[in-house]
């Protein structure tokens, strides 16, 4: 993604410039290339506790709900 610091916004890499400036104010922008190098701040951030804990209780409830179902189904 492109970034122009000066205007405090985000540009789509096809709006920016050929020669890498914005187009609304002219300053030069930051442009993250895509697909390059990967760095340490690109980590991917890890899901919460409690995400996990609703994964686990939402299968939970499911696994109870399919034992219903077979339950139903042979009475």
């Amino acid at each position: 993604m492109a970034w122009c610091s000066e205007c405090d916004r985000f540009l789509n890499p096809a709006t920016v410039n050929a020669d890498g400036t914005c187009p609304t104010c002219g300053r030069p922008v930051d442009v993250a290339l895509e697909g390059g190098p990967a760095s340490e701040s690109d980590e991917i951030p890890r899901a919460p506790w409690h995400f996990k804990v609703a994964i686990a209780v939402v299968g939970i409830y499911l696994a109870f709900r399919a034992v219903q179902g077979v339950i139903w189904l042979f009475s």
